[in-house]
């Protein structure tokens, strides 16, 4: 692959699926402003919708952002003409390559790059069809925990690709504020799209084996939208119709988000490397999370929060009781999280492993 020469910039599509807000589409968000300071031509393709909640963000940011249109095939004409032009195509998203795979024979140039951001397995026959046309094309692909390239490897192989775990990152100086202290009541979190994988329902059942009086001492914050918010309202309003839960519904603005409360709850089945959990360390939250993925590697337990088995709201109220309970170890693990989250997860470091993959 010829690289630009010292005249040109560098140039990179980040492709995504949707800019909705999620993990994955922040960090892209992230990227592009870290690559863009460091002298990298950026430029976002989505799949999603002209409306969708973070287009707003990138046009304040100045980042460029390119739609999908029109009809498969003519869609897939403009897309060629597009990806011929770009140096590096780096690819987010399983169903950007699904839907990009009858063009990649014919891309030439330049180099892609799929990054993994999920830890799902992707094993059903499409899905295994689709990975084992495309890996010929793929430069490198990346992943964003151990487990999530353990479970590719698995199900998918690739094993003569060059294949690394990059760990994600926020820009530290953007969401690094004074950290409210909610001291009359315990408040909770909740950040993300509102789906079964999330499973956000067991911090609402965890909420029902508290004592009225504990239930009093905390409210609860839910930040994001998705198919499951109707149940989520509906769990509410039968078993908990007395306790201070909000459903915020979707907030750009992240400082907004990670000043509400004190502690973020995270009981997902599975996760890569959370962006939510880093985000909200970063902001001097402490964590309750369940015990799978890239969690461990960024929650200790007892250190910098809380772990607890995937679906056991029994452990999680027991957790929750001890935060309602012992207000100055919450504030102890909250400093420590915001510490390590400085000292590891810096976006200008992501960027630059990123930036060699670029260039290697």
């Amino acid at each position: 692959m010829s690289m630009p020469n010292k005249t040109n910039k560098l140039s990179v599509l980040h492709m995504v699926s949707s800019l909705l807000i999620g993990g994955a589409e922040r960090f892209v968000l992230d990227l592009c402003q870290q690559q863009r300071n460091d002298g990298i031509q950026t430029k976002i393709f989505s799949f999603g919708q002209q409306d969708d909640p973070l287009v707003s963000e990138c046009h304040n940011l100045g980042l460029d952002v390119v739609f999908n249109r029109g009809y498969k095939f003519f869609s897939l004409i403009r897309l060629h003409h597009i990806l011929r032009k770009v140096d590096v195509i780096h690819i987010h998203s399983p169903h950007v390559l699904k839907f990009i795979a009858p063009i990649l024979p014919l891309i030439g140039k330049p180099k892609i790059i799929y990054t993994r951001h999920g830890a799902a397995p992707l094993d059903n026959p499409t899905w295994q069809l689709l990975h084992k046309y495309c890996e010929k094309y793929i430069h490198t692909i990346t992943f964003v925990s151990e487990e999530s390239q353990q479970i590719f490897s698995t199900h998918h192989g690739w094993h003569n690709k060059q294949k690394w775990v990059i760990d994600n990152a926020v820009l530290l100086p953007e969401i690094t504020a004074s950290k409210d202290i909610h001291n009359e009541t315990l408040a909770l979190g909740s950040v993300g799209r509102m789906i079964d994988i999330k499973n956000q329902i067991n911090l609402l059942k965890a909420l029902v084996k508290l004592s009225t009086e504990d239930q009093k001492k905390i409210s609860v914050h839910f930040f994001g939208d998705g198919p499951c918010l109707n149940h989520l309202q509906r769990f509410k309003e039968e078993h908990l119709p007395n306790a201070n839960v909000v459903f915020h519904g979707i907030i750009n603005q992240r400082d907004k988000i990670y000043s509400t409360f004190d502690v973020l709850v995270v009981t997902s089945e599975t996760e890569g490397l959370s962006l939510a959990i880093i985000e909200a360390m970063a902001s001097e939250c402490a964590v309750i999370a369940t015990d799978v993925g890239g969690n461990p590697r960024l929650v200790s337990h007892e250190n910098t929060g809380w772990l607890f088995d995937y679906d056991d709201s029994n452990s999680l109220a027991k957790i929750i009781e001890t935060c309602i309970n012992d207000r100055k170890t919450v504030s102890e693990y909250a400093n420590r999280s915001k510490t390590m989250i400085e000292e590891n997860f810096s976006l200008k470091n992501c960027a630059n492993k990123y930036k060699q993959l670029y260039l290697n």
